[in-house]
């Protein structure tokens, strides 16, 4: 029975790690907010684009004076979780969506992402460009480690609030991103809101699966784009061949930061080890 807002209900936590699809999934549910007509939320860090089409977005999660039910994380952590889980035990609880992918992977990605001289305000970035793989994915592994450490802390205490997605999941096939999506819509809402507007919310959806080929936010974050251009002038996609080259030089990390990858793909279930693609 749909009788109250379920937006109303309980508090929303989306929360993403730098490449592992924070936009994809960001995007995602700009298109189920705004079929849900949320008009406010907020953000922590003051990172990350919007979630929803018309309101109030940009303000600081632990700056606002008032609740706000839908909250985005652009770089999680358990600490996180764990302090809205503790601010809403008595006020409804909470539900939340994350997404993890392979810890190697991550590093790949970041490497060919930023060595294109994509986001030179991020750190992460910081001089990558001059970096042929041999000696940048290593240093991007250096790199990567708190962030991959923070998404792997977050999925050891998502349970039982936050649902979690998996990168190679969503983004492997367009059956493989309707059943996470359909996933998600349950574990948020269940019977809280109609099968047409779980309907409705697929077919919105759709245009972030990017077998599709729609355009859809993701092929305009704030002038960024999965296949097209950002208003940094980089493109924002890596091809098969490049990404291929740096996951040819994973066998370079120094041998202490591969036993950490390796112990966080254990947790996350990953094979431990070099991706084979």
């Amino acid at each position: 029975m749909q009788h109250e807002n379920p937006m109303e209900k309980r508090v929303y936590l989306i929360c993403t790690a730098h490449k592992a699809g924070t936009e994809l999934m960001r995007n995602i549910f700009h298109w189920i907010f705004d079929l849900m007509d949320v008009k406010e939320t907020c953000r922590f860090d003051d990172t990350g684009g919007k979630i929803i089409s018309n309101g109030t977005w940009k303000q600081n999660c632990p700056d606002v004076d008032h609740p706000v039910n839908v909250r985005f994380h652009n770089h999680i952590s358990s600490p996180i979780i764990e302090s809205i889980r503790a601010e809403t035990a008595k006020k409804g609880g909470f539900k939340g969506v994350m997404t993890i992918r392979n810890p190697l992977e991550m590093v790949v990605s970041s490497y060919c992402y930023h060595h294109r001289g994509a986001e030179p305000w991020n750190a992460l970035g910081d001089n990558m460009t001059d970096l042929a793989p041999k000696e940048g994915v290593p240093e991007m592994a250096r790199r990567m480690l708190l962030t991959v450490r923070n998404m792997t802390h977050a999925f050891q205490a998502a349970k039982p609030e936050v649902y979690v997605s998996h990168y190679e999941r969503i983004t492997g096939s367009s059956a493989g991103f309707n059943q996470t999506i359909k996933e998600i819509l349950d574990f948020l809402w269940g019977d809280e809101i109609s099968h047409d507007l779980k309907q409705r919310a697929l077919d919105a959806t759709v245009h972030e699966d990017l077998h599709r080929g729609e355009e859809g936010f993701s092929f305009h974050v704030d002038g960024t784009a999965d296949g097209k251009m950002g208003n940094d002038g980089v493109n924002h996609t890596s091809d098969e061949q490049e990404l291929d080259e740096a996951r040819a030089h994973l066998s370079l990390l120094d041998q202490d930061v591969m036993e950490e990858y390796k112990r966080f793909q254990q947790i996350l279930g990953y094979a431990p080890g070099i991706p084979t693609k």
